[in-house]
């Protein structure tokens, strides 16, 4: 019950700081993308090359088309990398967040833990662009907006969740031990390659699918294809749900106390 309050008050504290974070945002938003020559593509290009080089790979030199259920193989993929650009990127921006925005955290009015939602809102607003990018691919495709595709709203949320609490546990140990933002990028790629994010769960047997099934990853990941491409819902794998936000609220929980710990050390250290 003290975390369901604390987790409220933070949620009314990020209502009250709406306009300051709005600021925060809109500002790293142009010094990450409209500060340079290209501007604002710089945000499709990398993400937009990686799955036309990994489509041109299994397409023509894996000759993989179809996948199960008969579902093209090319939508299956893209949805499967939308959500992991977001959360990738968005892990590995805010794990240097603490440092980026020092500044800020020697205002003692200033309220510290907001500074990782500053990286996951950014990476949001991109998000969304390719989440409209992926619902017009997905009905070139045959596959029509459904009921089903309101259940993005909830995957969004569920995201929010666990990059928050990623968010403000590498945030945090990352201003003490700056190893660990290379760490987080060398779990990124591990975690990339683990998941079943541009190879199927079926290829899993025996206890190895429990393994897909603890990655909180997975869950953000199965749920775009539930939604756009299988027309399920992710209520109805009942065991992949509970161990989702089993996790995720461990890592939530786990997050915001050691950043509670640690943030009154943060300014002199920075």
């Amino acid at each position: 019950m003290r975390y369901l309050k604390s987790f409220i008050g933070f949620i009314y504290t990020l209502y009250q700081q709406r306009y300051v974070i709005g600021q925060l945002v809109r500002r790293d938003f142009q010094n990450k993308y409209l500060a340079s020559y290209i501007g604002l593509p710089w945000a499709f290009i990398q993400p937009g090359a990686t799955i036309l080089v990994m489509w041109f790979a299994f397409t023509f030199g894996l000759k993989i088309n179809v996948m199960d259920g008969g579902i093209p193989f090319v939508p299956w993929l893209i949805c499967g990398l939308i959500p992991w650009f977001f959360m990738s990127e968005t892990l590995t921006s805010s794990s240097n967040s603490l440092i980026e925005y020092a500044y800020l955290i020697q205002k003692t009015s200033f309220k510290v833990a907001i500074i990782p939602f500053i990286k996951i809102f950014t990476g949001l607003i991109i998000h969304l662009f390719f989440i409209l990018i992926l619902a017009i691919l997905v009905m070139a495709y045959g596959y029509y907006p459904n009921i089903y595709w309101l259940q993005i709203f909830y995957l969004v949320f569920a995201s929010f969740i666990l990059l928050s609490g990623i968010g403000w546990l590498v945030s945090s140990i990352n201003v003490f031990i700056r190893d660990v933002g290379l760490i987080v990028n060398v779990g990124i790629s591990i975690i990339f390659w683990a998941t079943p994010i541009i190879w199927p769960y079926s290829m899993l047997t025996g206890n190895l699918k429990y393994l897909a099934l603890f990655n909180p990853f997975f869950y953000i990941i199965e749920g775009y294809r539930y939604s756009f491409l299988q027309q399920q819902w992710m209520f109805q794998n009942v065991e992949m749900t509970i161990y989702f936000w089993v996790v995720t609220v461990i890592l939530f929980v786990s997050g915001a106390m050691i950043f509670k710990r640690l943030s009154p050390h943060f300014a002199d250290v920075l």
